[in-house]
């Protein structure tokens, strides 16, 4: 199994990656192509590297509040407004393409 890349350039729709905490995440095109747009820094991908933590003051995925949605990731400062949500399906955490602001 992959590593989990830094940047959404490298990352392939459907491929099921492990992140440094070993959770296994996929991504669909769609996810891809935001990422693409609005993470170029990879901000979230460094998130989702993280795992899971406290949802005040950290960055990583927290709990979603979307219908259907288990954890979305969270990033603090610049950039820090949108959310990517993703659900467990299999046991993979797969980023779908949902993504909101607050």
């Amino acid at each position: 199994m992959e590593a989990l890349p830094d940047n959404w350039a490298d990352i392939q729709p459907d491929t099921v990656y492990i992140s440094i905490s070993g959770l296994l995440v996929s991504f669909a095109s769609e996810q891809i192509k935001l990422g693409l747009k609005y993470d170029q820094k990879g901000k979230h991908l460094k998130a989702i590297e993280k795992g899971q933590v406290s949802p005040r003051g950290n960055i990583g995925l927290v709990a979603s509040q979307e219908s259907g949605y288990d954890l979305k990731s969270k990033v603090l400062g610049k950039d820090g407004d949108r959310r990517f949500h993703a659900k467990f399906i299999d046991g993979i955490l797969h980023f779908p393409g949902l993504i909101t602001e607050h």
